[in-house]
C-alpha cells in the first residue's frame, strides 16, 4: 500500500512529538497468496508485485520518504524469510523492516483496524479480533491505549482443526478464557470490551464482503463465527479495513513512534536495523551492558530521565551513557523526556563521545526489544522507528 501522509506536531505543552493526522491512499497492490517455490518465498514474484504497484501509482522508490516491510504469520517459518525482509528494506534505503511476532502483529492490527482510534473517539473499550490464515490475534483497546494482547493458533488455511473447535476457541479467547491453543497468554480480564471488531482475511467473509471460496476454510470459519456472534463479550461492529489491517497498521506504526527533538551525530549512520535494547536503572546500566554477549555492533539504551533538565543533571546522564556504551559502537539512546538534542550536544561537545550517535525521545522501549531506525524524514525532521518485540 502506498499513501501520502500528513504529519502534525502535537499542540500541547510545547510537545516535540509528531503524529500523522491524515493518510490518503494512492496505490494498493492486489492481495495474493504468499508465493512459494521449492519451499522458499518466491522473491521474483514479490518483486513484480511491488514494482507493478509503484508503476500503477506513478511513483518510483526514490519518491518514497518512509515505509515498512513487515513479515507475519506462516511466512516467518520459511528459511529465506529474513533475507526477503532485508532485501525489500534495502531496495529503498528509507524503509524499516520488522518481523512481526504475535505480539507486534496484534498491535499492528489494533492500529490498522481503527480499533485504537475508535476506542479513543467513543471513550470506551474495543476488542479487535484479527482472524487470519494461521493465527488469530486479539487486542483490547481502552480509550486510545492497548491494554492487552493475545494470540491463538486458529486460522482458515494452516490449522488442521475442526472449524467448530476453532470458532469456539475464538469465542473463549475473546472472553479471556484459556483455549489450549495459546500463542500468547490470554487477554487480561479487565477492562471488559464495549464493542468487538473483526479484521483479517476471515472478516471479509464474516461481513459478507467476499463470498468467494479461496481454497481454504475461510467461508466455513466465518459462518461458524456468525452463528456464535451472540456469544462475543460485546456487540460486533463492522470495520471497513478487513484483510488489510496489518499493512495499514504498519504504515501508521512507522511514524507514530517518531520523535522530533532528535540528535544525530551523522545522518549517514541511518538506517540502523535489528538493534538490541537494554533497559536498566542508570546505576546498573554499565553492568547490564557489560554482561551482554555481543560486545560490538549497534546498541539501544532505554533510559528514564525524571530530573529537571538542568545542565548538571544532563551531564550526569551523559557520563552514565558514555561509561556504559564505550566510545565507538553505534548507539541509540531512547528517552522519555524532551532532552534528546541537549544530551547529544553534551555527549559530543563536552564529553567528546565518538562513534555514530542517535538520540530520540518519546519512545517506550523494553528490555529484550529490538528497534529499527529509518532515515530522517524531511521537512518534519522525524525518524521512523519500528519497535520489535520478537525476532526470528
Amino acid at each position: 500500500m502506498l499513501a501520502r501522509l500528513r504529519l502534525q506536531r502535537l499542540a500541547d505543552a510545547h510537545s516535540s512529538r509528531y503524529v500523522f493526522v491524515e493518510r490518503r491512499v494512492i496505490g494498493r497492490s492486489p492481495i495474493i497468496d504468499t508465493p512459494i517455490r521449492d519451499g522458499l518465498i518466491d522473491t521474483a514474484a514479490l518483486d513484480r508485485l511491488v514494482g507493478d504497484t509503484y508503476a500503477a501509482a506513478g511513483l518510483t522508490p526514490a519518491q518514497i520518504d518512509t515505509g515498512a516491510v513487515i513479515l507475519t504469520g506462516v511466512a516467518l517459518e520459511r528459511p529465506n524469510a529474513r533475507a526477503i525482509d532485508e532485501l525489500f528494506a534495502a531496495k529503498s534505503g528509507v524503509f524499516v523492516c520488522a518481523t512481526a511476532g504475535h505480539h507486534l502483529e496484534a498491535i499492528l492490527s489494533a492500529h490498522g483496524s481503527g480499533g485504537v482510534a475508535m476506542s479513543r473517539a467513543i471513550g470506551a473499550t474495543v476488542l479487535v479480533l484479527d482472524v487470519g490464515g494461521g493465527t488469530t490475534k486479539l487486542a483490547l483497546c481502552d480509550r486510545g491505549q492497548i491494554a492487552s494482547v493475545s494470540a491463538i493458533r486458529v486460522g482458515a488455511r494452516h490449522v488442521p482443526l475442526p472449524v467448530d473447535r476453532m470458532a469456539d476457541a475464538v469465542i473463549d479467547a475473546s472472553l479471556g478464557k484459556t483455549t489450549g491453543l495459546e500463542l500468547l497468554p490470554p487477554l487480561a480480564p479487565r477492562p471488559r470490551p464495549d464493542q468487538v471488531v473483526l479484521v483479517g482475511g476471515v472478516s471479509e467473509h464474516f461481513y459478507r464482503r467476499d463470498r468467494m471460496d479461496h481454497g481454504d476454510r475461510g467461508l466455513e470459519l466465518a459462518e461458524a463465527l456468525r452463528a456464535r456472534e451472540h456469544l462475543f463479550p460485546a456487540r460486533v461492529v463492522e470495520s471497513t479495513v478487513g484483510i488489510r489491517a496489518t499493512v495499514i497498521g504498519a504504515s501508521q506504526f512507522t511514524v507514530q513512534l517518531s520523535g522530533s527533538t532528535i540528535f544525530l551525530s551523522d545522518e549517514r549512520a541511518l538506517p540502523l536495523r535489528n538493534v538490541p535494547v537494554v533497559r536498566a536503572p542508570s546505576d546498573r546500566l554499565a553492568a547490564t551492558v557489560a554482561a551482554l554477549d555481543e560486545k560490538t555492533g549497534a546498541l539501544a539504551m532505554a533510559i528514564d530521565f525524571r530530573d529537571a533538565p538542568r545542565h548538571e543533571a544532563i551531564l550526569a546522564l551523559g557520563r552514565t551513557v558514555q561509561a556504559a556504551a564505550g566510545e565507538h559502537r553505534p548507539l541509540v539512546v531512547a528517552l522519555d523526556a524532551d532532552v534528546a538534542h541537549s544530551l547529544g550536544r553534551l555527549l559530543v561537545d563536552e564529553l567528546g563521545m565518538a562513534g555514530p550517535l542517535v538520540i530520540v525521545d518519546g519512545l517506550d522501549l523494553r528490555d529484550l526489544d529490538y528497534v529499527d531506525v529509518g532515515a530522517v524524514v524531511r521537512p518534519a525532521g522525524v525518524v521512523p522507528v519500528i519497535i520489535k518485540s520478537l525476532l526470528f
